[in-house]
């Protein structure tokens, strides 16, 4: 089986939400966005979907028989309008920078009512919070070098839950489920300071129900964020 490239873990857990949360019917085309050596690419052909991937170094894929293209490092994806229900692009949003033309990518190829599935380090863990306030740096981001830039190793977007889903909201992508990999145990040792965040809480709409989801137990707690996000069902006429 091709090396998993992501935490340890990661994929498994990835198949358990996609399988509580969607229809992994047979055939389903899906799009393994990232897919590095090919691991999580093999699980989701091995469910009885039809995978096709996709990566910016293709020299590392190594998975025969499903349809493997390159990317371009603008975040362009070599695939028609429409051809995916499903798409999923596992701990690659903290390595790219044009988040936008990505989003725009994602929906284009994604069918009306498809599922985008993303990971991120979750940098709203009690744990990456206390670790800003003393270091500047949050939780699986450090300090960028300038000049220095490499694609594939480098953490670079360190984004909250709140600028996701206002991202994924301009490209007609509406979150609609949110989990983690598992819980932190630093940040459940930490969660004493709970309270004292829920005090501060807005008092009025919509406000109070966007901090409510930035400040849940799964963010205040969790390693990493998963967040899946349905496309609308509308066809562009334009």
């Amino acid at each position: 089986m091709a090396r998993e490239m992501a935490v340890s873990g990661t994929h498994a857990r990835l198949m358990d939400v996609l399988s509580e949360t969607q229809n992994l019917g047979e055939g389903r085309r899906v799009l393994d966005i990232g897919a590095g050596a090919g691991s999580f690419s093999a699980r989701l052909k091995d469910a009885g979907l039809s995978v096709s991937a996709c990566d910016v170094v293709p020299d590392n894929f190594d998975l025969p028989g499903v349809d493997f293209r390159a990317c371009e490092a603008s975040g362009a994806l070599p695939f028609a309008d429409a051809s995916f229900e499903l798409a999923v692009a596992v701990e690659v949003m903290e390595h790219i920078d044009d988040h936008d033309r990505f989003f725009s990518e994602v929906t284009r190829v994604l069918k009306p009512g498809g599922v985008f599935m993303m990971t991120t380090p979750n940098i709203l863990s009690l744990k990456s919070r206390l670790r800003f306030l003393f270091t500047g740096c949050y939780y699986s981001f450090g300090l960028l070098v300038p000049g220095e830039k490499d694609p594939v190793h480098q953490h670079i977007s360190p984004f909250t839950l709140n600028r996701y889903t206002w991202m994924l909201s301009q490209h007609d992508l509406e979150v609609c489920h949110v989990t983690t990999d598992r819980k932190q145990t630093s940040s459940v040792f930490l969660s004493f300071l709970v309270p004292g965040i829920a005090l501060r809480l807005p008092s009025s709409e919509p406000a109070r129900s966007l901090a409510r989801a930035q400040n849940s137990r799964v963010t205040l707690l969790g390693r990493k964020l998963i967040v899946l996000a349905r496309k609308g069902d509308s066809v562009d006429q334009s």
